[in-house]
């Protein structure tokens, strides 16, 4: 039998001290020590984080009450009119023909099109905003933000995620990027960012270290009214220079909203500093079991998997007797 997993350096403590040395340069012993602690903080929180994802999910299921009931299940018309045209595009065109008809950087493989219609993204907002308030449990999106929404416990995987990610952004990701998807892209994380002064105002240089193997993120504006907070993207990880490249290296992308960037998970990318307003993105990150197994993105070797009884695991596979 075929189960999900996680590998089992997961949740050892030295995996994520190596990976904070290699993007920080202490400049005390303090310092250490405080990064150190929130690495030990992190390895404690993934113990039991999917167990934790389960008993919030249900209480929320039980104790919140949906501003916008609809939303939670796909329809074309919450697609932008040109979404809907690339998607239907796909299967007839080559990856060449593709890329045309998207805005990015085809040399450095992302792109951006529009994804969501304003009307969208506005009842999408205001269910956040309702949840936001509303007195329920909810976790953190990743290691890196602190403020938003985990999708998935708010109820959108079963009848609007699962279907995105198999429909829409599957088909678009086998012609851009074959040698990440293979037998298809079986999971997915998804989540919401909030980025406002006084909270997350920003994101340092990084790629996205869960899906290193994989690469599908699709990052999505879901609103306007706000100053600053491009993004900047970058070479694949390992490329480029310094803390965030250099001036050839680095480009700048700004959000538009209901519009995606797609991008793999290697690509280095961050955000730069809020200056007003508030700025919300759904990130998807799609992984597919058949590549995620080959290599931990966090050791760097074959895998050595655990299943797990909740979920999707960290998006491995193993088979059990």
């Amino acid at each position: 039998m075929t189960v999900f997993a996680r590998c089992k350096c997961f949740l050892k403590t030295n995996i994520f001290v190596k990976e904070i040395n290699q993007h920080v340069k202490y400049t005390s012993d303090a310092q250490f020590v405080l990064e150190y602690s929130s690495v030990k903080e992190e390895v404690a929180r993934r113990k039991n984080v999917f167990s934790d994802n389960k008993k919030r999910s249900e209480e929320i299921k039980i104790k919140y009450k949906r501003l916008h009931p609809e939303i939670f299940k796909l329809q074309e018309n919450y697609f932008h009119e040109k979404f809907l045209e690339i998607t239907k595009l796909v299967s007839n065109s080559s990856p060449d023909q593709l890329a045309l008809q998207l805005e990015g950087n085809k040399q450095k493989r992302y792109y951006s099109f529009p994804v969501f219609s304003n009307k969208f993204c506005d009842l999408l907002l205001e269910e956040l905003k309702n949840f936001e308030n509303a007195d329920v449990p909810k976790g953190r999106p990743n290691s890196m933000n602190k403020h938003g929404v985990l999708l998935d416990e708010l109820g959108f995987n079963e009848e609007f995620l699962n279907a995105f990610r198999t429909e829409y952004l599957q088909p678009i990701a086998v012609k851009l990027f074959p040698e990440y998807v293979l037998d298809g892209l079986d999971t997915h994380k998804a989540f919401v960012v909030k980025y406002k002064i006084g909270e997350d105002v920003d994101l340092g240089w990084h790629h996205d270290n869960a899906e290193v193997n994989l690469m599908v993120t699709l990052n999505i504006a879901l609103n306007e009214g706000f100053d600053e907070g491009s993004l900047y993207i970058g070479p694949m990880a390992g490329e480029g220079k310094g803390v965030a490249g250099s001036e050839s290296t680095v480009e700048e992308y700004s959000h538009k909203k209901g519009w995606g960037l797609l991008h793999r998970g290697l690509q280095m990318h961050g955000a730069m500093p809020i200056e007003y307003g508030e700025r919300y993105n759904m990130i998807i990150w799609a992984r597919s079991s058949s590549v995620r197994n080959l290599n931990c993105p966090m050791c760097m070797k074959k895998p050595d998997l655990e299943p797990v009884d909740v979920g999707w695991g960290e998006g491995f596979t193993m088979c059990t007797s």
